[in-house]
């Protein structure tokens, strides 16, 4: 598999994980602390994925992914060690389709519209 497929296999993974997350954003308790912990694993795999190569890592649409992703992740920080910890689902529900849209956007710069997602069916 091309480093290429590699990372967009990944950005796939990191979507799906935040479409999880978001679905159990408004619980709290030890199911939701597994979802965190398993967006933040597939987004620092991303993140690792991305080393294999620095165009596709530096391009504007992945810096867009990427930064978005963190904003999400910022989001569940008070929950990420008290599983009761507040969460602004409002703010969620505003980032994760600019998450799509940015995934979206990475899709199309590399030129794999077969990977592109539909965000009204995306939810």
């Amino acid at each position: 598999m091309e480093p290429k497929e590699l990372i967009v296999q990944q950005a796939k993974n990191v979507l799906d994980s935040a479409k999880e997350l978001r679905a159990i954003a408004h619980k709290s308790g030890k199911k939701r602390g597994s979802y965190i912990q398993r967006y933040t694993a597939n987004k620092h795999s991303l993140q690792i994925h991305t080393n294999m190569d620095p165009s596709i890592r530096d391009s504007e649409e992945m810096q867009n992914l990427l930064k978005n992703l963190q904003s999400f992740d910022a989001e569940f920080n008070s929950a990420r060690y008290d599983f009761e910890g507040e969460v602004n689902i409002d703010q969620v529900e505003t980032i994760y389709p600019e998450i799509v849209n940015a995934y979206n956007a990475l899709i199309t710069a590399l030129d794999l519209p077969n990977e592109a997602v539909n965000i009204k069916k995306y939810k």
